[in-house]
């Protein structure tokens, strides 16, 4: 059986997917990180580990982590161009900004 949404519903669908996964957003002086569980690295808590998605404020770059990209992909059959803009999205929504340009993260093509 097929089921037609629109794009708004659909969007709305993965938003409320992405806010269940309770992602920490820490703000820095030049970034926004959204952050899942932190890994624990002996008795310290490592944050970089848990990275998922970074926002640079000076030119509104998004990146966002590759296993976070394939899991939405995974369970929402969509392609990886596709679930980057969906998710960008979503980071606007979050943090009430604008988004120049949304891209793999670090050293990924």
């Amino acid at each position: 059986m097929k089921f037609l949404i629109k794009e708004s519903q659909f969007d709305k669908l993965v938003f409320k997917y992405l806010d269940g996964m309770d992602l920490e957003v820490i703000e820095y002086h030049y970034t926004y990180e959204f952050h899942g569980t932190p890994v624990m690295s002996d008795t310290i808590r490592d944050y970089r580990a848990s990275r998922v998605i970074t926002l640079f404020k000076e030119d509104m770059d998004c990146y966002i982590n590759s296993d976070l990209t394939q899991e939405i992909c995974d369970v929402f059959s969509l392609t990886s161009n596709e679930c980057r803009d969906i998710i960008g999205r979503w980071v606007e929504n979050k943090l009430g900004v604008s988004i120049n340009v949304v891209y793999p993260e670090f050293g990924e093509d």
